[in-house]
């Protein structure tokens, strides 16, 4: 098998989310194969961030309209059903022109009419669900599909594929390869003083940049902050000397992680994946009222990083970070959250796509 070719289509987007595990697979699949024996594609959104990401790589790049199956009233409602048939005639004459092997998604509602022409033309669709809680669009795509690679025992029982199989996260090579040295003189940090990673994706938090702000001098009494503040927000008024805010890092992300002596994010399941692999500390401030939540439940019952509340941040500011500090012990959320979400997922993940796969 390893000298035949392999056809692999990608598809997912509309944010960071889903698209940085698929380029982990693509990248896991070029080291198997080799660029000249494998043959893929990626299929995303139109207007989001994930074509930049792809191309970047080398991967070729095609959008197609993706509409959103809300769960709430709204007008384009009335609209978006015509994007998803759009998007599934496209999609479907995307797949008969590239003739793929497999279908592989990740999550985003891009992917559902994808999956859908898959189906019809027999072809086989994975996915990889990393949430606890799948989302509205792997929900749809499970009847259609032939497996899913799930990370949490809880999430087995809620999403019902043919096949399923749980592994570690998904991770990039560049995380694989990080240097926290290099970090050092890439982003002028001082080796000997901790460093604090403030981030809430490539698309920046808004209510996490300001519920940090106000704690922001107490915090660079202990740490250098390194803040990825997202390329639609503003840095915090601080002109303290530690403090380095850039609105998002593209080269260089690995190496700022392994630096790292404490993370502050979100909870979506690809920082927190690759902080697993660095075995990183983690404090998590989800999105209020979303499916990272889910996601902080079963880490802290692992007892394998902090779920900090977003509004208990705001209302408790110095004194919650106080108490913290004076009870922390660095290192063990971190290797506590290693062993709970284990390397070896993108390996065991791309097996489970080659287990579908006919090259020729």
């Amino acid at each position: 098998m390893q000298n035949a070719s392999l056809r692999i289509m990608f598809t997912g987007g509309g944010s960071g989310g889903p698209t940085t595990p698929l380029l982990a697979v693509y990248n896991e699949l070029i080291k198997r194969f080799g660029k000249e024996r494998l043959n893929a594609l990626f299929l995303g959104t139109i207007d989001g961030p994930e074509k930049e990401m792809v191309q970047g790589v080398g991967l070729p790049f095609h959008s197609i309209p993706s509409g959103k199956l809300r769960r709430y009233w709204s007008w384009k409602n009335l609209i978006d059903p015509f994007y998803v048939l759009f998007g599934f005639i496209i999609g479907l004459i995307q797949l008969i022109q590239f003739r793929p092997n497999v279908v592989v998604s990740a999550g985003s509602f891009v992917s559902v009419p994808v999956a859908y022409a898959a189906w019809v033309l027999k072809i086989p669709h994975i996915i990889l669900q990393m949430d606890v809680r799948p989302g509205l669009a792997n929900q749809i795509m499970a009847p259609v599909s032939q497996n899913s690679a799930y990370l949490f025992d809880q999430t087995k029982f809620r999403f019902p594929p043919k096949e399923q199989q749980k592994i570690g996260p998904v991770v990039r090579s560049e995380i694989c390869e990080a240097s926290g040295n290099k970090a050092n003189d890439q982003f002028n940090l001082k080796p000997d003083k901790p460093m604090l990673l403030i981030t809430g994706g490539g698309q920046g938090a808004l209510g996490l940049n300001q519920a940090i702000e106000p704690v922001l001098e107490f915090l660079l009494e202990h740490f250098q902050v390194v803040h990825l503040t997202g390329t639609t927000h503003t840095a915090a008024n601080c002109s303290h000397p530690d403090y380095h805010h850039h609105a998002f890092i593209n080269e260089g992300m690995g190496n700022l992680l392994a630096r790292s002596d404490l993370v502050i994010t979100r909870a979506g399941l690809g920082i927190l994946g690759e902080l697993a692999y660095l075995a990183k500390d983690v404090i998590m401030v989800p999105l209020p009222g979303s499916h990272q939540e889910n996601n902080c439940h079963a880490i802290v019952a692992a007892a394998a990083g902090v779920y900090l509340p977003q509004q208990q941040l705001l209302n408790e500011g110095v004194s919650w970070w106080k108490n913290f500090l004076n009870s922390h012990q660095p290192g063990t959320l971190g290797s506590n959250l290693r062993q709970f979400l284990p390397p070896g997922g993108t390996e065991a993940f791309v097996n489970i796509i080659l287990k579908y796969t006919a090259p020729e």
